[in-house]
């Protein structure tokens, strides 16, 4: 099954209860006050409650802290103006998480839902076993910007949270296989692979160059790192990108990934489409500058068989089904949960409601 990836979770990396189906809030929802910076923060600005949920309080801390540990890292790689465009998003984005998170969890502690010592202690086991050599669990926690405990905290909540998420999703029916062939015949595009390569390149950048005589030099640069990939038939490729390579993939010896028609400038394009898989291409002149290919692998483009994609669309439709039982879930809880934003007027009465009754007047 094909799903569209929004901008947002492209930059969102799992923590806690990322695998939720995501809240949609009422439009009377507020959303979260803007942030103080860290630097405002520790210089004493109060860590105001934006909502209460059943008397739970969701803080701006919660906010901030949610931020840094997901999208520190990349929002400070981003340029001013798309941080600006993009971080009242991610806040609406991250309050959202908050409210469905403390929903399930006040709803797991009803149910008397626990987690033991030994659980927690596994579960810690496991995510140590994960790290680099030589990297400690309490690097791991510095670098999330948490403590041990902290970490404890949340393993509790979210194991608190699975067990119920599988208490409310353990009824729900897999596809059986009428059912499963049935999407697969009504749903035939999402099933077409186009044609797609697999390539690497050396890029010899020539942006930002005007003078006729320094391209021609870049020409020959690349002409040259050409001649040395064609003498060893391109088992030297991997090396030569690394090293002189202008091209950010030069980290990962050129390699571009897998790409399919449309996704990179067209002469780029129809040099690689038309190369042998294994070969070491002829120049290629683009916008960016001298480019010497090799393509490692190519697919033609077909219908997947049914059998190919019967179990992982069964998957799909079973985990679906499952997200949509708990979105019901959690739209049921938050209808009759008293949420709360201090400070904020009392709604009004609804239309052709009777009014409160008046306070008695002190004697």
């Amino acid at each position: 099954m094909k799903t569209t990836t929004p901008t947002l979770a492209v930059l969102a990396a799992a923590v806690g209860i990322a695998a939720l189906p995501a809240f949609s809030p009422a439009q009377d929802t507020p959303g979260p006050r803007p942030l103080p910076t860290p630097e405002e923060a520790a210089a004493g600005e109060s860590n105001k409650t934006l909502l209460t949920i059943d008397g739970t309080p969701i803080t701006e801390n919660d906010v901030r802290e949610r931020f840094m540990q997901r999208f520190a890292r990349q929002f400070q790689q981003m340029p001013p103006e798309q941080q600006a465009m993009l971080q009242p998003q991610i806040e609406q984005m991250i309050m959202s998480e908050l409210i469905s998170k403390t929903l399930l969890l006040n709803a797991a502690n009803k149910e008397g839902y626990k987690a033991t010592d030994a659980e927690i202690d596994k579960n810690l086991d496991e995510l140590k076993a994960q790290l680099p050599e030589g990297a400690t669990l309490e690097q791991f926690a510095a670098s999330a910007g948490l403590s041990i405990d902290e970490i404890r905290a949340q393993m509790t909540e979210d194991m608190k949270i699975r067990q119920l998420i599988e208490k409310v999703t353990g009824e729900v029916a897999k596809p059986d296989d009428a059912e499963i062939k049935k999407y697969y015949d009504e749903h035939p595009d999402e099933f077409k692979q186009d044609e797609s390569i697999q390539a690497s390149h050396i890029l010899v950048s020539t942006q930002g160059i005007t003078d006729e005589a320094e391209i021609a030099k870049k020409k020959e640069q690349a002409e040259s790192l050409r001649a040395q990939a064609v003498e060893k038939k391109g088992e030297n490729f991997a090396e030569l990108a690394t090293e002189h390579s202008d091209c950010p993939s030069k980290a990962q010896g050129g390699d571009l990934g897998t790409f399919s028609k449309g996704q990179m400038v067209p002469e780029f394009e129809k040099a690689a489409f038309s190369q042998e898989v294994g070969a070491v291409g002829d120049l290629v002149q683009t916008q960016f500058g001298y480019h010497i290919i090799k393509v490692t692998d190519k697919k033609e483009a077909k219908t997947l068989a049914f059998a190919d994609v019967k179990d992982e669309l069964s998957e799909g439709m079973f985990e679906e089904r499952k997200s949509e039982k708990m979105q019901g879930y959690i739209e049921g809880l938050r209808e009759k949960a008293k949420i709360e934003q201090p400070g904020a007027p009392a709604a009004a009465p609804a239309e052709g409601a009777a009014p409160a009754p008046a306070e008695p007047k002190a004697e």
